[in-house]
């Protein structure tokens, strides 16, 4: 039979040492398996409510040929707009995370994306993961203007923007408290975002930008322009052209 083992004053005292010691050294190199844990992200949101509700977003447009398209947008809340429109992400911004699922989605400049159908992420009830910090249970809404090859678009073409986009309001429920921001907000322009700061919104060669924020140029929509025949040309390295509501960018105009 092993018998306790009863420690002298002067084990005792080595022992104290050894274990003072090894205390002082672990706190000079933690142990490898100790990791750091990611702040955690407010912005995470269902995948299956989302892409239900994309699919929706498709049904307000009008038909086939539009000039209009719609995307989701990050909901940044630590970026101010002029580095919001210049988001680049460099490796993974979005991603839908389930059991059996690590979906990374492309995101273009600006933080634009769209859901991709992932029937197993939909019935395992997968999340959207962001990089950046987003604001809670809500994405932005792009809402896209097709602009030709040469970056031009007639001034008769914006009114038929204009008239597409109040058409989705008028489509989208009251009782959709989703899109509620998007059906009452007062779309009245559009923002053309360049990728340098050499990008500029012409009419008939004039400059005439009404704002302009980072590398991004806002154009008000005036009806009395619609059947003059002028062309609006944006001009430089184009990247995406949206609806907006102007008023905010021209109470910063610079």
């Amino acid at each position: 039979m092993m018998k306790p083992f009863h420690a002298g004053p002067a084990v005792g005292l080595v022992l104290l040492a050894g274990a003072l010691a090894f205390g002082a050294h672990a706190q000079e190199a933690p142990p490898k398996s100790v990791k750091v844990a990611a702040r955690k992200n407010p912005g995470d949101l269902r995948y299956r409510f989302f892409f239900d509700g994309q699919k929706t977003l498709l049904g307000y447009l009008p038909p086939e040929p539009r000039m209009l398209d719609v995307m989701w947008r990050t909901s940044f809340t630590e970026l101010p707009m002029p580095e919001q429109d210049a988001y680049d992400p460099q490796g993974w911004a979005v991603s839908i995370v389930s059991d059996s699922v690590d979906q990374v989605v492309r995101v273009r400049r600006g933080g634009y994306f769209w859901l991709p159908d992932l029937p197993v992420a939909y019935k395992e009830l997968a999340t959207i993961m962001f990089r950046e910090q987003s604001a809670p249970r809500e994405l932005g809404v792009g809402w896209i203007v097709r602009v030709k090859p040469d970056h031009r678009l007639s001034y008769a073409d914006f009114g038929k923007v204009m008239d597409e986009i109040h058409g989705v309001q008028k489509a989208i429920p009251v009782y959709h408290f989703w899109v509620h921001t998007e059906k009452f907000a007062d779309y009245d322009g559009v923002k053309a975002c360049f990728l340098d700061a050499d990008g500029a919104v012409l009419i008939d060669g004039r400059p005439a930008a009404d704002a302009r924020v980072g590398n991004c140029s806002v154009l008000k929509f005036d009806p009395a322009r619609a059947g003059a025949g002028e062309t609006i040309e944006f001009s430089g390295p184009l990247d995406i052209v949206t609806v907006v509501e102007t008023r905010p960018y021209l109470r910063t105009k610079s």
